[in-house]
C-alpha cells in the first residue's frame, strides 16, 4: 500500500475471535471440496491414494473422515449431490 507523505493510514480493529473451534469446520469443508474436485466424489479413490502414498496426517485425519462419510452415504446416497450443490452455492456467493 502506498501512502502519501503525511497521510494517516486507517486501521480497523476487531475483537479477538477464537478460531480453534472453527478448525474442524474448515477442515471438513476443505475435505469435501477436495473429495468433489479432485476425486469426483469417489471416497474410495481418495482412500486408495492414502493407503498407497498418504502422509501420517492424511491417515490420521482424512481417512477417518472419509470412512465416516462412506457410512453416512449408505444411509443417505443423495448426500454427495447435496454437498456438490452446497459447494457450488458457496462458490457463487464468492463470485
Amino acid at each position: 500500500m502506498h501512502q502519501r507523505s503525511g497521510a494517516e493510514t486507517a486501521i480497523e480493529i476487531h475483537e479477538w475471535v477464537e478460531t480453534r473451534p472453527l478448525s474442524n469446520l474448515v477442515a471438513s469443508f476443505a475435505r469435501i471440496h477436495i473429495l468433489l474436485s479432485v476425486f469426483n466424489g469417489d471416497a474410495d479413490a481418495w482412500l486408495a491414494m492414502i493407503a498407497s502414498s498418504g502422509t501420517e496426517d492424511e491417515v490420521a485425519n482424512d481417512a477417518p473422515f472419509l470412512m465416516a462419510l462412506k457410512r453416512r452415504l449408505v444411509k443417505e446416497p443423495h448426500l454427495i449431490d447435496e454437498l456438490r450443490d452446497a459447494v457450488q452455492r458457496f462458490a457463487n456467493l464468492m463470485t
